[in-house]
C-alpha cells in the first residue's frame, strides 16, 4: 500500500495530497513563532504541519520501499526472504503506529469539542 500520491507503477494505493500541508505551513509560520518544544531544524522552530509533513514524507518512503521490495522477490530479482519480509513489516508497524497517533489526535480534538465555555 503506498500513500502520497504514489499508485502508476505500484498498483494503487491511498492517494494523500500532501501539497495541502504546504498552506497549513505558511499559514502557521506567522502565527505563534516558535514555542520551545518545537523540535529545531537549522536553529530554527519547526511547525507542527512541517514535522507532520515530514513523517508522512518518511512514512510514504518506508510504504514505496516496501513495495518494490515485494516487487523484486515476486519477479526474482532479489532472494533475500528476510530482509523483504523485514522491510515490509517495518512499513506495517509504521503505517499502523500513523494510525493510532491519528486516532488519539482525533480523540483530543473530539475531547476539546465537548470542553464547556
Amino acid at each position: 500500500m503506498a500513500i502520497g500520491g504514489i499508485g502508476a507503477g505500484t498498483g494503487g494505493g491511498i492517494s494523500l495530497p500532501l501539497e495541502l500541508l504546504d498552506g497549513a505551513i505558511k499559514t502557521g509560520q506567522g502565527a505563534a513563532g516558535g514555542s520551545s518544544a518545537a523540535p529545531v531544524e537549522d536553529g530554527k522552530a519547526a511547525s507542527f504541519a512541517s514535522v507532520l509533513k515530514g513523517k508522512l514524507s518518511d512514512l510514504n518512503a518506508q510504504q514505496v520501499d516496501a513495495g518494490k521490495a515485494s516487487e523484486d522477490m515476486a519477479t526474482g530479482r532479489v532472494d533475500d526472504v528476510a530482509q523483504t519480509m523485514l522491510r515490509i513489516e517495518q512499513a506495517n508497524v509504521s503505517l499502523q503506529m500513523a494510525t493510532q497517533v491519528r486516532n488519539k489526535v482525533i480523540e483530543a480534538y473530539q475531547e476539546i469539542l465537548r470542553m464547556q465555555m
